[in-house]
């Protein structure tokens, strides 16, 4: 009790809500004992969270590893809190003119903290956030300085769905304030599902006011599936991978050309382990939005360690087997729409004639599909099929439409808004509904952007995205035809629920948004890159206030509209325009120099 009222009264200057807080705790989180170098430790569940030896040296060499990434300026946050060994060591050796802020998301860990031992005058220093992981986010957001993040495993995992929920939070508020424009090359596949994705996402960054490289690799699919001529399939594999290699080595020479500050790879994007190497060792951040089923696809097992951050649309599992394959930082990011592509479409009579049904399907024919909708036909409704992929289907012989040919986007639209009630059962390798329920596939998020009816197979991820009212489940192939006989008749209902799911799509699930979650992940892993150009902390009329103290650069910021985002590389690029004839001043020349450095620092090729 008496460390208890000590410590308290050295946070006479924190917010009175914190003191009160502590007051008015239980504590007991933490089991107190003592460590074999004499200091207090602590164990939760079982568990150490501070070194069972010495708990002080542990902290210690924690923090020295924290600060080596920690830059001037930078807000420094810690998640865990524990006995607070690993804030103080922090606090200790914190860069100049940098704060400290440990998130505590249970007050009674803070309690058992301040019991245990005498605590520093440093504790005054520390911003102490507390609240729902909401407040805290905005707690955090509403600083002006960038936030660096720092997490003590052992004190982090007693919260580990407190931060995951306030990272969330952050990471929206973050993304809805920022402004800054960054320059992103987007690379796509060769072919596939994910390529029109790539082109959803080249838009949406194109909406937000980044710059955008495209680099889309689908010009040479002539050229790949060329290779599908050879008869044994070890030539055919080895031409086709070895022309992969050689796309990814144009990838490179594109970024050398114009380099961006972020390589966004959509899956399927013929990136191989060396290159991404290599980017890495030249200091080009890199991401993956995985778009794909990682139980199917699982050529992420050797790119993993490759990519600077996943993006991926399951969890827990998914998140789990990336992490142990080596990936460093992995993200949840569903599936989305672009309203400019997937929206209501005004249809001709003819136009009625040849899309409209009561029930149809688009998409391709996996083996479980080819199961399943043969049991959804009744002579009590009209159905068609589209997509390719149905040979040998007798059963559907009769409603696939087109003799199977695959279909555009904008023939979906028409299919999606012509019919009463779009079928949407996800793909799976068995010969039912999917065994692994979890991840929701675009064209749930399609359907509902063109304001169109939908029936889906119930996912564990859905109800985040959809409520039952917006979006109509089931559960077991069973249910599907009486569900199908009762919204037939619901012509109002049906309404009702494809108006509520437009808006929702609109409101939470475009590209546009989730570009904007994109960027904040990576913005906030990257404070003083990424997310110094986000904030706008690049642009010309911030960098001259900076500069205030170096007056003889306010000359050569300028030259640039107020607002431009400006680099070295452009204050070099202006300075060699107009240099010829006249003799250079001593910091354009060392404008000059630092830019040689960093080009040849950066030189890909």
């Amino acid at each position: 009790m008496e460390y208890l009222n000590q410590n308290i009264e050295r946070l006479h200057h924190s917010s009175s809500a914190l003191i009160r807080a502590v007051k008015e705790s239980s504590g007991g989180a933490l089991a107190v004992v003592p460590s074999r170098e004499g200091s207090p430790s602590a164990m939760y569940q079982g568990q150490w969270v501070h070194s069972a030896y010495d708990p002080k040296k542990e902290a210690r060499s924690w923090a020295e590893q924290q600060v080596k990434e920690w830059k001037t300026g930078e807000w420094g946050v810690v998640l865990g809190v524990g006995l607070l060994y690993h804030v103080e060591a922090l606090a200790i050796v914190k860069p100049h003119d940098s704060r400290l802020a440990v998130v505590v998301p249970d007050v009674a860990v803070f309690k058992d903290a301040l019991g245990a031992r005498a605590v520093g005058a440093w504790l005054n220093t520390v911003q102490w956030i507390i609240g729902t992981p909401d407040e805290m986010a905005e707690q955090l957001a509403s600083q002006s300085a960038p936030l660096r993040f720092f997490t003590y495993g052992p004190a982090a995992r007693l919260h580990a769905e407190a931060h995951q929920r306030l990272e969330t939070s952050l990471r929206r508020l973050v993304a809805s304030k920022a402004g800054g424009q960054l320059h992103v090359a987007v690379v796509g596949p060769i072919y596939g599902g994910s390529l029109p994705i790539a082109r959803y996402v080249v838009s949406a960054l194109n909406e937000l006011g980044h710059r955008v490289s495209w680099l889309d690799h689908s010009a040479h699919h002539t050229s790949y599936e060329a290779f599908g001529s050879f008869r044994e399939d070890r030539h055919r594999l080895t031409m086709q991978g070895r022309f992969a290699d050689v796309l990814s080595l144009s990838t490179i020479a594109h970024i050398a050309e114009d380099p961006p500050d972020l390589v966004l790879a959509i899956a399927q994007a013929p990136l191989t382990l060396a290159v991404l190497q290599h980017l890495r060792k030249k200091k080009f951040p890199t991401a993956m939005w995985f778009v794909e089923n990682y139980r199917h696809l699982t050529y992420w097992q050797q790119l993993a360690g490759g990519y600077d951050y996943w993006f991926v649309i399951q969890q827990s599992e998914c998140i789990e087997a990336l992490k142990r394959a080596g990936a460093a930082h992995v993200h949840y990011l569903p599936m989305a729409a672009d309203p400019s592509v997937h929206h209501p479409v005004a249809l001709s009579s003819a136009e009625e004639q040849e899309y409209g049904a009561d029930v149809s399907f688009v998409g391709a024919g996996y083996a479980n599909r080819r199961s399943l909708l043969p049991q959804w036909l009744s002579p009590e409704w009209t159905f068609k099929l589209w997509g390719n992929e149905w040979d040998g289907v007798s059963d559907l012989s009769g409603v696939l439409q087109r003799n199977g040919a695959r279909i555009d986007t904008a023939t979906c639209m028409k299919v999606f808004n012509a019919t009463a009630v779009n079928l949407n059962p996800h793909s799976s390798s068995g010969m039912g509904l999917d065994p692994h329920p979890d991840f929701v596939n675009p064209r749930t998020f399609e359907l509902a952007a063109c304001g169109a009816f939908q029936l889906v197979d119930e996912r564990t991820l859905l109800p985040d995205l959809f409520t039952p009212e917006e979006v109509v489940r089931f559960h077991r192939a069973e249910e599907v035809p009486a569900l199908i006989r009762t919204w037939l008749k619901e012509s109002p209902g049906r309404r009702a629920s494809a108006e509520a799911s437009r808006r929702r799509v609109l409101r939470d699930h475009t590209y546009r948004h989730r570009l904007q979650e994109l960027l904040a992940v990576v913005g906030m892993r990257q404070p003083d890159r990424i997310g110094s150009i986000l904030r706008g902390d690049r642009s010309t009329t911030v960098l001259k206030e900076r500069a205030a103290t170096m007056p003889e650069l306010i000359p050569l910021l300028s030259k640039f509209p107020p607002g431009q985002r400006v680099e070295l590389k452009d204050l070099a690029a202006d300075i060699r325009t107009r240099a010829p004839g006249r003799q250079l001043a001593r910091e354009e020349l060392l404008v000059l120099m630092l830019d040689s450095y960093r080009a040849e620092q950066r030189d890909l090729v």
